[in-house]
């Protein structure tokens, strides 16, 4: 080959080489992937304190149906599943439990004092209150998923060896926000001033607490923009804890008063949630009504701003709260009342 006939075969693979170049940086290189799809607004139900004696089972279905052709995508039950003058005896329990699982929809339960702790009162049937939470747990907490005709599953604080009675405190993860759930009776905390070692109380403290630190923990790892926390006692936001100091045995005598069963439960909420990047949303029953505020300060008196409270009207089945979970907005939580099922 001539060194001429040699330099033209040359120039042609590099201009061969250069015209492949382009394709080949587009296999290689880094291609923007198409935006995701916006995650949808969810809608949860918010209910507490159904049904209220027998009479109230037929509206309180009714009303699980009118949120299932609503397209509502989980109700939530902050606890009481009867009335305070109602046995907590198995077959009245068994018969909720049949009300809640025929729901058409998954619905998270937590259950309320009215349902364990006050079932030591001899209207209730004089049962041992512990006892009777145990068997709430074996009655209604068998699997790891929601009760209803459709699940969701669950994730369960049994899970955690150290804590493997409590699987009433759960977790679910809806869209970009967690709902938790979390065993906080309505009467101080199921707190005792009997003699002796408050152990029922001390235990559930100490496994809520590390369940709410875990929730937090994990939704701050998964970058969410929400947690739903579900209780069904009111924590008595108003009542002055922030001026009080750390809580001892003779706290109540010294004190005149109750000891504040919710005290930890809401010096965690103070110290947790300023850290946390989301918003925050406390749901409880109310015998109040219906009302939504901002209730948790710091120790300064500021109020945080990441930090909502609703309050749930409680024992009728002509309200719900809707909780609209809105994807990309600042505030994240819409909160509005809505009318039930029509009676009949």
């Amino acid at each position: 080959m001539t060194p001429r006939r040699g330099l033209v075969w040359a120039l042609a693979a590099l201009t061969a080489v250069a015209l492949q170049l382009p394709a080949h940086a587009a296999r290689t290189s880094k291609v923007a992937p198409p935006p995701a799809p916006a995650v949808q607004p969810l809608r949860i139900a918010l209910l507490a304190d159904l049904p209220q004696w027998p009479a109230a089972e037929a509206s309180t279905a009714a009303l699980f149906n009118l949120l299932a052709s609503r397209q509502v995508d989980l109700a939530v039950h902050a606890g009481g599943i009867k009335g305070d003058t109602e046995s907590c005896g198995d077959a009245l329990l068994l018969a909720r439990k049949q009300l809640l699982d025929d729901a058409p929809l998954p619905l998270l339960y937590v259950p309320g004092e009215a349902d364990w702790a006050e079932c030591h009162q001899p209207i209730n049937g004089k049962f041992d209150a512990p006892e009777r939470l145990n068997r709430l747990r074996e009655l209604f907490f068998p699997v790891d998923a929601t009760l209803g005709r459709r699940t969701l599953p669950l994730v369960r604080q049994s899970d955690q060896a150290l804590f493997r009675s409590y699987r009433e405190n759960a977790r679910l993860v809806l869209g970009n926000v967690m709902v938790v759930g979390m065993n906080l009776p309505g009467d101080n905390n199921h707190y005792r001033t009997e003699g002796g070692r408050n152990s029922e109380f001390e235990d559930r403290r100490e496994a809520n607490r590390q369940w709410l630190a875990r929730a937090f923990s994990v939704a701050e790892q998964r970058d969410l923009a929400g947690i739903v926390i579900v209780v069904h006692g009111d924590p008595q936001f108003g009542n002055g804890w922030e001026k009080r100091g750390r809580p001892t045995l003779l706290d109540g005598f010294l004190r005149h008063g109750t000891r504040d069963g919710y005290l930890e439960f809401k010096r965690q909420l103070r110290e947790l949630t300023p850290r946390y990047a989301g918003q925050v949303l406390l749901v409880h029953a109310s015998l109040g009504g219906f009302s939504v505020d901002k209730p948790l300060r710091e120790n300064s008196g500021k109020v945080i701003a990441n930090f909502t409270r609703v309050a749930l009207p409680v024992g009728t089945p002509a309200q719900w709260t809707e909780l609209m979970v809105m994807p990309g907005t600042r505030s994240v939580f819409q909160v509005r009342l809505q009318d039930g099922p029509k009676p009949d």
